[in-house]
């Protein structure tokens, strides 16, 4: 277990610096003082550890930020709390969006047990943003369908910012997605609602559903 966290570590580090391209097996194994074969065996390769490399992160994100978000009484704190995460999580760390992106493509075409993973991945995103809509809608498919355009949202606009981070202001996107939801009568996106509005509180009953939520979401955790 020491073993595979420290070359996830030094994978991690390797992609900070060097990206995804010039970040290979060897380097890796160099820095963290053991034979490549033994990298092949916990991760069976390249593409098999920077996945794994991206689940770690998720977890991490899942059974820490993600509860803390999900715990805030309304569901206005719980948007702009969220932006704030995805805002510094892109200019301190934007590694791992690039991992899964990379990926992605990568299984495009075959790779069945690559796609089957990134899958269960995603599956896990949209449980964590469906559980975050559920004092604002009551339909659970409604939910699903807005967790998951959710994700695309925040996928493409990290693209964007990729190709031209200059040009991509996240304030001011956080201010379009306001007066966006406004206009559609739905206040329940990251930042909709009106600035010096009055939040919607958390009844109990939904703060008892959130618990429950947040239980069951380990079991959805990637393996």
């Amino acid at each position: 277990m020491r073993t595979e966290a420290a070359i996830l570590d030094a994978t991690l580090r390797s992609l900070a610096v060097r990206g995804i391209h010039e970040t290979s097996l060897d380097l890796i194994a160099a820095e963290v003082g053991v034979a490549k074969s033994s990298i092949l065996w916990h991760f069976g390769s390249k593409e098999g550890l920077l996945l794994r490399v991206a689940e770690r992160a998720f977890s991490m994100i899942e059974h820490g930020p993600a509860r803390e978000i999900l715990a805030l009484p309304t569901f206005q704190q719980r948007g702009e709390a969220m932006w704030r995460f995805y805002s510094d999580a892109i200019h301190r760390a934007p590694e791992v969006r690039r991992i899964v992106l990379y990926l992605i493509f990568a299984s495009a075409e075959g790779r069945p047990e690559l796609r089957t993973r990134l899958r269960r991945l995603y599956q896990s995103m949209r449980a964590l943003f469906a559980a975050g809509l559920e004092d604002v809608i009551a339909d659970a498919s409604r939910r699903y369908h807005l967790a998951t355009l959710a994700i695309a949202a925040l996928d493409g606009i990290f693209l964007q910012w990729l190709l031209d981070p200059k040009s991509v202001e996240l304030a001011s996107l956080q201010k379009q997605i306001r007066l966006l939801t406004q206009a559609d009568g739905f206040e329940g996106l990251p930042g909709a609602t009106a600035p010096g509005a009055t939040p919607r509180p958390s009844s109990p009953a939904r703060l008892a559903r959130t618990r429950r939520r947040l239980r069951s979401l380990d079991d959805a955790t990637p393996a």
